[in-house]
């Protein structure tokens, strides 16, 4: 597989997963743009035997997000806009109060709750490939996702 096709196939991912931590258009892309270029760098030693492409390019992905969020940067985030609460969100009334409800929790909930959750709700990646790009033990996995669904349950 080259590149371009690694791109194609991974961008819309890889900016849901970013931008689902960052909850800002413009730190999303400048984030994943960073992801992409240190991944495109870096693509001669990109081994396929030793991980998929999509966990190669979450665990770059959740590297420069957690670097954007130790820099300075990122304290000029500024709150969701209505636009981008909603945009792209069917106008049925039962679609934005979900949305609502989601936007709600996720600001009670640390980035890296959020990163944690939305690896296996958003991006639907298995426990092997989470304990990869987290680079924590795998039968850990469960337990915190347990542990954080039991937290949202309390938080709703």
């Amino acid at each position: 597989m080259d590149f371009e096709e690694i791109f194609e196939n991974y961008y819309d991912r890889i900016y849901r997963y970013v931008y689902s931590i960052l909850l800002n258009r413009e730190n999303a892309e400048e984030v994943v743009s960073e992801t992409f270029l240190a991944a495109y760098r870096a693509y001669h030693r990109y081994d396929p035997k030793m991980a998929s492409p999509s966990t190669w390019l979450f665990r770059i992905a959740h590297n420069k997000t957690v670097d954007f969020v130790k820099s300075p940067a990122y304290s000029r985030v500024v709150p969701l806009s209505d636009e981008e609460l909603h945009g792209g969100i069917s106008d049925h009334t039962n679609d934005i109060e979900k949305r609502d409800m989601v936007e709600r929790l996720y600001e009670k909930l640390s980035i890296e709750e959020r990163e944690f959750l939305d690896m296996r709700y958003v991006m639907d990646l298995k426990d092997r490939e989470v304990a990869e790009i987290l680079d924590i033990p795998e039968k850990t996995i469960n337990k915190r996702y347990q542990r954080l669904l039991k937290k949202c349950r309390e938080i709703l």
